[in-house]
């Protein structure tokens, strides 16, 4: 926890000059088509949906960028279907280098 206040405590400094950003998106995945769920009865599910949603909130400062992304299946899951999707949502640092500039 302690280290989860400390991260949220330096974007919030960072923050204070940043510009802040959202994105919303569209994917689709050349690596990982299918998808395998097993649940805890063992029956097995395949998800074949390759076509993802990509959504991301954040700070820009400079070439640094902070915040959190979320990736899943646009048509797999919520609000289509109750199907189990893959999804991931994490907390980033990025740095941006431009060649030329």
């Amino acid at each position: 926890m302690n280290k989860l206040i400390t991260l949220i405590t330096a974007l919030t400094i960072v923050g204070c000059s940043s510009v802040p950003y959202a994105k919303v998106g569209v994917g689709y995945k050349i690596e990982e088509e299918t998808i395998t769920w097993v649940d805890a009865e063992g029956k097995r599910t395949e998800f074949d949906d390759p076509i993802t949603a990509r959504f991301e909130l954040g700070l820009e400062n400079g070439s640094w960028s902070y915040g959190l992304s979320h990736d899943s299946q646009y048509f797999t899951g919520k609000p289509f279907n109750n199907d189990h999707e893959y999804s991931k949502t994490e907390i980033f640092v990025d740095y941006k280098y431009v060649w030329g500039k």
